[in-house]
């Protein structure tokens, strides 16, 4: 599993004293900064996905999970589920056969076909040789652009992203307090 960790250092004990704040504040600001920090990882990690890709958002953004962070473990950060690697060909848009094979928004499989399964979904399906069997579904691999996009984003907008929002909520918390 590839995943993006998003950790404070140094460690978050340290902080109140840096920063003329409670080790209550400085903890609940630096969780708070963390959650938003993976959730604006895992839109960024979907957006630009989706945007090399050219599919839809909705298609990438189950591949992605969100690991949250909590007071007794100060880390959060985005991984790839396991059915992350690939896009079913039909997630993709309403699949129409033509003579040729099927079309799918604006990509063509040639020599593809649609069929219903046993269990009720339909796919888009190719033969492995020249036999009835077996088929394979037609599936789009994102595992690669995925860790790519995670790679650059993990280098520096994630950690200025971070800073930003954990000057925000402990400057929220300390004028509530």
């Amino acid at each position: 599993m590839l995943a993006l960790q998003i950790t404070p250092k140094p460690p978050l004990s340290q902080w109140p004293q840096a920063l003329a704040a409670s080790e209550d504040q400085t903890r609940k600001a630096a969780v708070r900064a963390l959650n938003k920090t993976a959730r604006w990882l895992r839109t960024q990690v979907t957006r630009d996905t989706a945007r090399s890709l050219d599919v839809k958002v909705g298609a990438v953004r189950p591949g992605l999970v969100l690991l949250r962070a909590r007071n007794s473990r100060p880390e959060a950060g985005v991984a790839l589920a396991k059915t992350a690697g690939v896009i079913k060909a039909a997630a993709l848009g309403t699949p129409r056969q033509t003579a040729r094979g099927v079309q799918v928004g604006r990509r063509h499989w040639d020599h593809a076909f649609l069929a219903d399964m046993p269990n009720g979904h339909q796919g888009v399906f190719r033969r492995r040789g020249k036999a009835r069997l077996p088929i394979q579904e037609v599936q789009l691999v994102v595992t690669g652009r995925m860790a790519n996009v995670m790679e650059d984003l993990s280098d520096g907008p994630a950690l200025r992203h971070f800073e930003t929002l954990f000057q925000r909520e402990l400057r929220y918390l300390s004028r509530v307090a």
